[in-house]
């Protein structure tokens, strides 16, 4: 970390005003976007003892690693090249910056991105939500708040009342989807998104199955592609138990037509990809007509 970072940070320390979470979240978005995530994954750290206080301890190697495939600093500049995105694309889109927006991290896993989105966003603001009791026993084990709540694998509504959303994200979510699932939850997540909100989904392109370990090992590789090329949307199982008759995780690909095609409600308004992780294709969708 370079010296101009740790004497912010010394100074943070030093400083008795900061003495909640609120506070130190306000003083550390004085750093750029990528040392205030990597003083976030430095938690706990011994050499800042009131940060490590205040600040959501992170989720270990092992937990990140099983969740993502990755961790550490390599996974940190993915996430923060998705962030930047987003951020950019929202302030494009909706003429605001994201400060101070309502923010809902649908499949937030261990909360990897949500402590992101705390750069422009109090914690009060940003709703987690995943199908899995343990992902969300680990947000609220490592300080995430009760903001994370568990929903559902086959959703007609979420677990947030009558709130809407700035912004819905999904990142990593519509690449492992049953169709059921997915035409499920797109159709959820409409409804809690506000007029002129932003909802940003993740989507594997065709390439990926060349790629895909599960496919090259059930040897079924040339058909996934098939099947993106002729209906639009490719899914492989795993073997995981079925959910209402239906196995709603594996691998998926769709296109872009497909999503057009199957959900008029919204309008495609840009796209991209990080070179970080080349094969998370990244959508920005707004309602119709907006």
């Amino acid at each position: 970390m370079i010296e101009a970072v740790q004497k912010k940070l010394r100074a943070i320390e030093a400083d008795d005003r900061i003495n909640t979470l609120q506070s130190a979240l306000r003083a550390l978005r004085e750093l750029g976007i990528d040392d205030f995530g990597y003083v976030l994954m430095s938690m706990p750290n011994p050499q800042l003892p009131r940060l490590s206080r205040l600040l959501p301890r992170m989720a270990s190697d092992e937990v990140q690693r099983n969740w993502t495939g990755n961790c550490g600093e390599a996974l940190l500049r993915q996430t923060c090249a998705f962030v930047r995105s987003v951020a950019y694309n929202f302030s494009r889109l909706a003429g605001r910056t994201l400060e101070g927006a309502s923010i809902l991290d649908y499949g937030c896993g261990y909360g990897r991105i949500a402590r992101l989105m705390y750069y422009f966003s109090d914690p009060s603001n940003v709703v987690g939500l995943d199908p899995w009791d343990r992902s969300i026993s680990i947000c609220r084990e490592d300080g995430l708040g009760t903001n994370f709540l568990q929903s559902s694998y086959l959703p007609t509504s979420l677990p947030v009342g009558n709130v809407r959303f700035d912004l819905i994200y999904a990142f990593s979510v519509f690449t492992h989807l049953s169709e059921r699932a997915t035409r499920l939850s797109l159709s959820v997540l409409a409804k809690y998104l506000k007029p002129h909100g932003l909802l940003v989904i993740t989507i594997r392109p065709v390439e990926y199955w060349r790629h895909d370990v599960s496919a090259k090992k059930a040897g079924v590789v040339d058909r996934q592609i098939a099947l993106h090329a002729e209906s639009g949307f490719s899914f492989l199982p795993h073997e995981r138990p079925a959910v209402d008759g239906d196995i709603t995780y594996g691998d998926t690909s769709f296109t872009t037509e497909w999503l057009e095609a199957n959900f008029p409600e919204f309008a495609l308004k840009g796209v991209d990809r990080s070179l970080e992780d080349p094969f998370q294709y990244y959508l920005f969708l707004r309602h119709a007509g907006i």
